[in-house]
């Protein structure tokens, strides 16, 4: 294997892997199977152009493309369909309490790793937003995209999420 190849994947990697894995996870319910569908991905990528030396004109859609191909196969083996969210599920409410003290609580005085393991006991689509707004640092904004609800969704259900992971984590210490 040449030097030239890896150092290109490499680059390739570092450039590609924010923006794939933020494209898997919202397709996946479980954190556990998008690190193993990328690192799929990833697997088939190298294989085709280190191994077989192989040319990609447009690296992020053929990228995409495996990642389709990996998330067909998963559905297939869980016998789960895509996660998606319609308008009917989605809770709109107008006022939303900035309490951003509770962001502040959450990240400055209880432990990270009890909180992670916290998160799990939330709705689905809120630990979704939770993991998008502090796994991958998104805006409210780009997580409303992502999920096809409206920002306001969003900022609800994340205020939402943190008041009932603080409620959760102090149930937790008695």
């Amino acid at each position: 294997m040449s030097n030239n190849h890896n150092e290109r994947f490499e680059t390739i990697y570092r450039a590609t892997f924010n923006i794939l894995s933020k494209y898997v996870y919202f397709k996946v319910a479980n954190i556990s199977d998008v690190e193993d569908i990328i690192q799929n991905i990833y697997i088939n990528f190298y294989t085709y152009i280190v191994k077989k030396n192989k040319e990609v004109d447009n690296v992020q859609s053929y990228l995409i493309q495996i990642a389709n191909n990996e998330l067909t196969k998963y559905y297939k083996s869980k016998k789960e369909l895509p996660i998606t969210f319609s308008d009917e599920t989605n809770y709109i409410i107008e006022n939303i309490q900035s309490d951003i003290n509770i962001e502040h609580d959450l990240l400055n005085t209880f432990e990270p790793i009890k909180v992670f393991e916290l998160v799990k006991e939330l709705e689905l689509i809120d630990q979704k937003i939770i993991g998008a707004h502090f796994r991958y640092e998104m805006t409210f904004k780009e997580i409303a995209l992502s999920l096809h609800i409206s920002e306001n969704t969003v900022k609800t259900r994340y205020y939402r999420a943190l008041k009932e992971l603080k409620k959760l984590y102090e149930l937790n210490l008695e």
